[in-house]
């Protein structure tokens, strides 16, 4: 809980809107009615998993990923505008479910709670927009110096070398 109250209001709002619109994808994003035999009425469910929604799911994973890198230990390129890049798939993952809600028919309750969440994360990373990342320690790495090792294959031997006995030098496949 520590590690978590540690983070910002932008990251805090970003992991949790875009967790909760990667569920709600899988909710029913459109209610077609369908007439079957001339005689009955009913609404095919559809999720979000088709075309639009497929790039919306990617875009999703991916800034959750991007987060979750940068809250982590690993070492990100520092020349990289990370927190810009966050912002720009942000703005694409609202565009694109405000798309995906217009072109669709029939759009449901959970297509609204989606541009809901992609607005809550847009707004997550324009809070973190211009963060500054912490310069982390050098890792040792740099100060590393390998030992030099003893090589499995001896020194050959020499003509004038009284040991060698007319031996020929072992060959390294």
């Amino acid at each position: 809980m520590e590690r978590i109250a540690s983070l910002s209001t932008g990251t805090k709002l970003m992991l949790a809107a875009a967790t909760l619109l990667f569920v709600d994808l899988f909710l029913t994003w459109q209610s077609v009615p369908q007439r079957y035999g001339g005689k009955f009425n009913f609404n095919q469910s559809v999720d979000a998993w088709d075309g639009l929604g497929l790039l919306l799911g990617l875009l999703t994973l991916s800034v959750l990923a991007l987060v979750i890198l940068r809250e982590t230990d690993v070492e990100l390129s520092p020349e990289i505008p990370w927190s810009r890049i966050t912002f720009g798939l942000a703005v694409a993952m609202l565009v694109v479910s405000v798309l995906k809600n217009l072109l669709d028919a029939h759009s449901a309750w959970a297509s609204y709670v989606g541009i809901v969440l992609a607005a809550v994360v847009v707004g997550g990373a324009y809070l973190e927009r211009d963060r500054v990342e912490p310069e982390r320690e050098r890792p040792l790495s740099d100060t590393f110096k390998p030992s030099v090792r003893a090589s499995a294959v001896s020194q050959t031997p020499t003509a004038s070398d009284p040991t060698s006995q007319g031996t020929e030098p072992a060959q390294r496949w």
